[in-house]
């Protein structure tokens, strides 16, 4: 579709028709058929702000309805004829408004060419009758604007046709003598038009006796209405020439704060409609060009604008798209609930930028957009520009030199203190300057302030890199025109947690001092800060990353163990001893043991070198004892000395293992699971750091069982497991090194005894009460499965039935024999090194899958001790 399909001339505008659906017609004699229906007053305009301005009522059957119709373009030609009707001028503009209050209305359907003198002239499709229906209610009513002294005659077309001005005398027309462009282009903008075009004619009605009695006008230009100009009557002057003015599409914006900020709206052939980009044409580009052609500032923003339902619209043609760098022109009629809120700035404009929010600083001043003078442009002006037109903050802004034009005039000096939300809140004076002394400014806005610089402090290490134990600090700063009111620190950001800490700024920076570093201080530091103009705005964040890193630089030698020996400092990459000084104490000694995780201090000592002095570290102390790592709280410096510290800590014996072992067991979350009745084995061992020693072995909080330590271990043995062994098992070692005794404890061990048996006798009968059977087929569970136990093993007797028995709580074993099965089956075959004794079978045998067909039976003295022989 075309550009030319909607913008339709009027000259063939007037021959369109309606497409109503009437329900109740009522019909009217034409004006030859019946005079006393052509009465001036059964039209009127009411609520606006003159007579000739407001909502189209009609009279019909002696009421007073407002009018409605159908949408469309054919609206201006009605409304143009109730202008001539009621005296007005021209039509300057339409628009459908909401019927909120629900009158009752006359639907109208008819036509009209825009030549008729009234209403009742205008005729229905067929020119016969005029049809008007009664609504009870309307959406949508007429609101409708003429001009009281001007109109355009002879054409139909509100925007081209002969001049004539209201007199005192009536309508009469304009002399051709001093109408020149500057008048016509007044008359064309009064009426809400484009520009004059060149035309010379007339479609003048003719007028006896040639020469008329006229108005002769004098324009200078700055004028608002024709009637403002300089003007007398003449009687024998020519008349003006037709004018005939562009059509015009014009743009306003509505419900605003301001002109320049609001509802889009559309003036289209007379009418006014709100704009819906329904097919989302218009850009960042369309919408500058639609601030700057309302003679606003930059643009600001836009965003969709939600009715409670579907009202009339002027929608951009889906065709624009072919047309992206200007704005679309393509309308047509329709209905949208979705429409367009912009806000440009009313008095501040960016020019000749990369993006919106940079450019050449203009200002609206007297009407006209005048150029910054960069002489008296300071960073507080800076900062309201960009926080006017929603852009951030200045990144920067400098001068740039005139492009060669005298420019005569700039814009008002402004004394802004940068807390103001508009450069025009800003109080100014008048500038006057000439090019030599002034350059254009050039700004840049940026969404934030740009970012600062953030580092990481700590005595003995640089970069991002931290030793754990040692106090750190993170400095934020940042180089700014503008004063910074705080900086604000960030961790754990995209954690769960996060944690802030905010600094007043002190000289642009301000440093956050951390305790002694842990794992915790592990992660991503982000830092940003705020102006004292702006407070509620914060930089983009600069990332700082923080490792915590073992302070591997202590260590205890030639003692036999990690926690007690002659101490070591590494400084500068180089290992060397600690000479022992008069302020070396238990309380430096005590950080060296908690920095190794070596427990507590025991004792500390001066060692003598019988050699030569070697070189050494002599350490500086600022220490009270709690500190985590002995570099946060001293210094070294370079010695040669024949003394050195010698540490013992608490921890010196290693932690001892513990571990178990049975024939049966199972592992769980809480720990080892043993059947009723197996033997069990707990092993405690040690590194061979110091010989001989001893283990305990602690059974619920009490030292149970003590033993040697035989190459650095200790069997504890238990033949049968019970209920009572179920608890928590730990190993102690014990040594006696350094002229003291130490202990070192190892992880618990929970063991739990259950009452489950993995075996049973079979007697063929149902089990009453959860009895166990005491005679019967020997059954045995090995890896979950329980089979029969094959009779085919040569080592099975009465001695291997007594421990069945045992195990059984069944007594003593009365006899034991292989029973013949019907077919062969999968069973258990049993390989024993049982001596009778055991607790449990399967704690002295083992089984292997096997095909038989005999089975094991076993008869106990127990309570089931009758039995049925097979």
């Amino acid at each position: 579709m075309s550009q030319r399909h909607f913008l339709v001339t009027w000259s063939s505008l007037v021959f369109l028709s309606f497409d109503l659906l009437v329900t109740e017609i009522s019909s009217l004699k034409t004006p030859q058929q019946d005079p006393s229906q052509t009465n001036i007053d059964d039209a009127r305009l009411v609520g606006g702000e003159s007579r000739c301005t407001g909502q189209l009522e009609l009279k019909h059957h002696r009421k007073w309805r407002v009018l409605t119709m159908q949408q469309g373009r054919r609206s201006a030609s009605v409304a143009q004829v109730a202008c001539t009707q009621m005296d007005c001028g021209s039509l300057i503009s339409i628009q459908h408004k909401s019927n909120n209050d629900h009158r009752p209305a006359w639907e109208v359907q008819f036509r009209c060419h825009g030549l008729e003198s009234t209403l009742m002239e205008c005729k229905d499709y067929v020119g016969a009758h005029r049809r008007v229906q009664g609504r009870n209610s309307t959406s949508d009513i007429l609101e409708v604007a003429c001009s009281e002294s001007l109109r355009l005659v002879g054409n139909g077309h509100i925007c081209s046709g002969d001049v004539e001005v209201k007199t005192d005398q009536g309508w009469t027309t304009v002399c051709e003598e001093g109408f020149d462009l500057a008048a016509k282009t007044l008359v064309c903008r009064e009426l809400g038009c484009g520009p004059p075009s060149h035309f010379i004619g007339s479609f003048g009605r003719k007028k006896e006796g040639g020469l008329l009695s006229s108005r002769k006008f004098h324009c200078k230009g700055n004028e608002t209405r024709l009637q403002d100009c300089a003007n007398s009557t003449h009687e024998d002057c020519r008349p003006a020439p037709a004018v005939r003015c562009q059509v015009h599409q014009a743009f306003q914006m509505v419900g605003g704060d301001n002109r320049c900020a609001g509802i889009v709206e559309g003036k289209d052939a007379g009418e006014w409609r709100p704009l819906a980009d329904k097919w989302h044409q218009w850009n960042t580009e369309h919408l500058s060009q639609l601030c700057t052609q309302l003679d606003c500032g930059s643009f600001i923003s836009t965003t969709p604008h939600f009715l409670p339902r579907e009202e009339a619209v002027w929608a951009l043609d889906s065709f624009c798209a072919d047309r992206s760098a200007s704005i679309c022109t393509e309308w047509e009629p329709d209905r949208s609930d979705h429409l367009m809120t912009v806000t440009c700035s009313a008095s501040v404009r960016l020019l000749a930028g990369r993006d919106r929010c940079s450019g050449n600083v203009m200002v609206k001043s007297s009407q006209s957009w005048w150029p910054m003078c960069d002489s008296v442009f300071s960073a507080e002006d800076a900062l309201v520009v960009c926080g006017e037109l929603d852009c951030g903050v200045p990144r920067d802004y400098h001068s740039r030199t005139s492009s060669g034009q005298n420019l005569q005039q700039w814009a008002p000096a402004f004394k802004c203190e940068g807390k103001e939300q508009k450069l025009q809140e800003c109080p100014s004076l008048s500038f006057n300057a000439t090019e030599e002394n002034c350059g254009k400014v050039y700004i840049t806005c940026i969404k934030n302030p740009t970012k600062p610089q953030a580092s990481v402090h700590s005595a003995h290490t640089d970069g991002t890199h931290v030793l754990k134990g040692h106090h750190f600090a993170i400095t934020c700063s940042h180089n700014s025109r503008y004063s910074i009111r705080s900086f604000r620190l960030k961790t754990g950001v995209y954690a769960e947690h996060l944690t802030e800490w905010t600094e007043a700024a002190a000289d642009n920076s301000a440093t956050f001092l951390f305790p002694a570093a842990q794992d915790s201080h592990k992660g991503v530091y982000y830092c940003d800060y705020n102006y004292e103009l702006r407070p509620t705005t914060f930089s983009e964040p600069k990332a700082i990353s923080l490792t915590v890193q073992e302070p591997r630089d202590l260590r205890l030698v030639e003692g036999g163990s990690p926690c007690a020996g002659k101490l070591e400092l590494k400084h500068n990459k180089d290992w060397r001893p600690v000479s022992y000084q008069n302020t070396w104490s238990l309380k430096e000694a005590a950080v060296v043991c908690r920095q190794l995780g070596c427990g507590l201090v025991v004792s500390t000592t001066k060692q003598h070198k019988t050699s030569a002095p070697v070189p050494v570290w002599r350490f500086y102390s600022d220490c009270e004892g709690s500190e985590l790592a002995l570099m946060d709280c001293g210094t070294v410096t370079h010695r040669h000395s024949s003394w050195t510290v010698q540490v013992i800590c608490s921890d010196i014996l290693p932690q001892p293992n513990i571990s178990f072992f049975s024939g049966y067991t199972g592992e769980t979350q809480q720990g080892v699971t043993l059947l009723h009745g197996y033997s069990f084995t707990i092993t405690c061992s040690v590194e061979p750091h110091y010989p001989e020693g001893h283990f305990s072995l602690k059974f619920k909080q009490t030292a149970s069982r003590s033993l040697p330590a035989v190459k650095h271990s200790a069997r504890f043995v238990f033949p049968t497991a019970h209920a009572l062994h179920t608890g928590n098992y730990t190993c102690v070692y014990h040594n006696f090194v350094f002229g003291r005794n130490f202990s070192s404890v190892s992880h618990s061990l929970s063991l739990s005894v259950t009452d489950d048996v993995d075996l049973v006798l079979d007697d063929g009968e149902p089990a009453h009460n959860d009895s166990v059977s005491c005679a019967g087929k020997l059954l045995v569970r090995h890896e979950d499965e329980m089979r029969l136990l094959s009779a085919a093993s040569s080592s099975w007797d009465l001695k291997h039935a007594s421990v069945v028995c045992r195990q059984l709580g069944c007594g003593a074993a009365l006899s034991t024999k292989a029973t013949h099965l019907a077919n062969k089956e999968a069973v258990w075959r049993f390989f024993s090194d049982c001596n009778g004794s055991e607790s449990a079978l399967m704690d002295c045998g083992s089984v292997a899958r096997w095909f038989s067909s005999s089975a094991v039976v076993v008869v106990c003295a127990g309570h089931n001790g009758a039995t049925k022989e097979e």
